[in-house]
Formats: C-alpha cells, structure tokens, sequence
C-alpha cells in the first residue's frame, strides 16, 4: 500500500469524498448538513492498492496550532485490513510536519467503528466545536503532540509586522543579508502593507519568522523567512513555512512564491525539500543577478464540488 498527498482536484480525491458523504447519509437518514464539496483548503491523502484509491483522509488547518481530521473514509471492500489505523497514523505524522501540535475530528454516533478508532488511537472525547456544535449527533475529540524534544514549547502564531518581536528579526535578517551579500540594498524588496506574518516562539523567546504577500489573484509570495542564528537546525523554518503554506491556502491562493539568493544553500535546501521548484525571476527579481525564485502549487486551482444531486 502507497499513502501519497493529491491535491484536492484530484478526480480520485472527488469520487472517496462523495462515496462517503453518500455512505454516511445513508447511515444517519439524511442529517442536514452534509457537503459532497471537497475542500481546497484541505490537504488530502490518499492510499493506493493495486494502484487503485481505495481510502482518503484530510487534514484542514483551523489555527496555526490546530488542525481537523476530516474525510477519513475506507472504501468497504477495504475494512478490516488496518487501512483506517494507518491513514490516521499518516495524517498525524503529517500535521507534525506541519507543526501542528493540536489535532481534532469529529464523527456522528451512527460511526461507531469509527469512534471506537479514534478512542483507540488516543483521542479524548471533548466538546462539540466549530461547525458541529449545532448537531447533537456528532461526538468530537481531539490529541495533542508534544514537541520533539519533549522539553520546549514550540509555537508558531499570528502577528502583525509592527510587532516589536518581529520587527527585530526582521532588522537581524537584514543585517544577516547585508554580511553575505555585501550591498544591502542589492537584497532590499519591500513587503507590501497587506503581508500576513507569523512568529515562531521557542519557550516564549521570538526565535524565527515569515510572512505572505499577495502578487495577483491565484498567487501569494513568501517573505522574511528568518531564524535566528541559535535556534538553527531544529526544524523552526520548516515550521514557519508550513504555517505559511496553510495560511495560503485557507486564503484560497493556489500558488505560492518566493525568492532566495545564491549564498543562502540552507535556505534553499529547505525550499527545494518541501516541494518548491526553481522558476524564471519574476516581479522585482527580474533584473536581480543574486535572485533564485521557486514556486509551488499550494491548492487546487478551482473549488471542486460532485455533481450528484
């Protein structure tokens, strides 16, 4: 079995999505609120056998700490071979990648088997939240991470660019640039007032930060990507990134860019392990002799819903 990510266009993706919204209609007799849409804003697995989609699951941002469990669905010819277990497995190893260190679900009481997986997997039972707190049949839980080291708290949280805390590391990467490159104004671009920044913190220190910007209607672009130089090597950036990525796509941006420059190779270690591609420079970068730019599809072009009646 091959658990592999598919954007959520994915004909695939559509047809495990309806096949369970239908099975569960079935099940609870048509309780309102059932949506045959895939999410965009989702990110999806799916495992293959046979090289047939044979079990889906999702992981949907709703904070920068959290994140929902949704779609998980086993086709029933499927069940009862673990496929349920290691598609909830793959989705936690996921959202820990993505430094999510909060996961919540939800199921409706006519999924027994599917309650009894997640109190098998640690789930707690918790309050009705978000969407579901209207409807009486749904049971929610929730399972919390901890960090790495079992020792710091790592967060990653929202915060506007006059933050003290962020506008020191920005100053610090500035002068970071200025070392490497020499000419700070050769690696000076402006971050436009609509940029969205998010601050790492490790045991309440600002230790790193990121931010977006919006290029056009379909693209966003990563700015002031920063770590301080102490906190290095311990995944912080890929953090930030991560947080970033989710913050594009619960915007409904599909394509994400950035630049780098040629003496940053950590910076563009990271870039090219998380799936970002090298493309021709773009916008400001275009006339910049020490720009690398790189972009990746963060989410299906264009919402996807079923056509099913």
């Amino acid at each position: 079995m091959l658990i592999e990510q598919r954007p959520s266009g994915d004909s695939e993706v559509i047809a495990l999505v309806v096949d369970q919204q239908v099975e569960l209609r079935a099940r609870d007799g048509g309780r309102e609120g059932h949506v045959y849409a895939v999410d965009p804003a989702a990110r999806y697995l799916v495992a293959v056998v046979g090289g047939d989609a044979v079990a889906c699951g999702a992981l949907l941002p709703i904070d920068i700490d959290a994140a929902e469990v949704t779609r998980l669905y086993v086709r029933p010819a499927y069940r009862g071979r673990g496929l349920a277990r290691r598609m909830l497995a793959a989705l936690e190893d996921f959202a820990a990648s993505r430094g999510h260190r909060v996961l919540r679900l939800e199921a409706g009481v006519t999924s027994p088997e599917a309650i009894s997986l997640f109190l098998a997997a640690g789930y707690r039972p918790i309050p009705r939240f978000g969407r579901y707190v209207k409807y009486e049949a749904s049971r929610c839980f929730e399972k919390r991470f901890d960090d790495d080291d079992g020792a710091r708290e790592v967060r990653v949280v929202r915060r506007v660019a006059t933050d003290p805390a962020v506008a020191e590391l920005i100053q610090l990467s500035a002068d970071e640039a200025t070392n490497r490159y020499g000419n700070a104004e050769a690696r000076r671009f402006p971050v436009d007032p609509m940029a969205k920044f998010v601050l790492a913190t490790v045991d309440g220190v600002a230790a790193g930060c990121g931010a977006i910007q919006p290029l056009d209607d379909q693209t966003i672009e990563v700015k002031r990507m920063f770590v301080r130089p102490a906190y290095r090597g311990k995944g912080i950036a890929r953090r930030v990134l991560a947080a970033l990525e989710d913050l594009a796509a619960g915007l409904h941006y599909p394509v994400i860019r950035l630049e780098t420059g040629p003496r940053q190779p950590e910076s563009i270690r990271l870039y090219e392990s998380a799936g970002y591609r090298p493309i021709p420079p773009y916008g400001p970068y275009v006339h910049s002799p020490l720009s690398l730019c790189y972009e990746k599809l963060v989410i299906a072009p264009e919402p996807i819903a079923s056509e099913l009646a």
